[in-house]
């Protein structure tokens, strides 16, 4: 089922633009963007998928917070090495994969914004233990998206 704004001139889409934002991961990667791909289509959206790569900070002199590395941009040419065969699975054309440097909430906000997002799609874990102190992404992109958000349940890793 397709849900339509209902306007006196046309049926409208809610969703025109989606942005998923998928980790650089093949089976987690997989699952989102096959699960973003559909709803495109459902919609009649134009997908924009995104990877984001927090840079990565060197310390060789006993120094905090040095410049980024060789190695950020290395991440950058993996991430996109992983996503473009999955981006070509899904027939999504490779232009429409973003690969980008930065803290990652904010990295998708700016990018949702930059392309006009009325959805931003992305994956959730329920956390448990020490990790649920330091990952927070899902609820940062919620709390400050200018669109509507769809936190997809991704299945533990084993």
């Amino acid at each position: 089922m397709t849900a339509f704004l209902a306007t006196p001139e046309s049926a409208v889409s809610i969703y025109q633009h989606i942005l998923v934002a998928v980790e650089a991961d093949e089976n987690e990667g997989r699952a989102l963007l096959s699960h973003a791909n559909q709803l495109a289509r459902q919609f009649g959206a134009s997908l924009t998928v995104l990877s984001v790569v927090e840079p990565v900070l060197t310390d060789f002199n006993g120094d905090i917070g040095v410049v980024p590395t060789q190695f950020t941009s290395e991440l950058v040419e993996l991430a996109g090495k992983r996503l473009r065969p999955l981006c070509a699975a899904e027939g999504l054309d490779p232009g429409r994969l973003r690969v980008e440097v930065g803290p990652i909430t904010a990295t998708i906000l700016e990018v949702a914004q930059h392309v006009d997002a009325d959805l931003i799609v992305l994956g959730h874990h329920p956390l448990r233990g020490f990790a649920a102190l330091f990952s927070h992404t899902d609820k940062g992109v919620v709390g400050h998206a200018p669109c509507d958000v769809l936190a997809v349940r991704l299945k533990p890793a084993k």
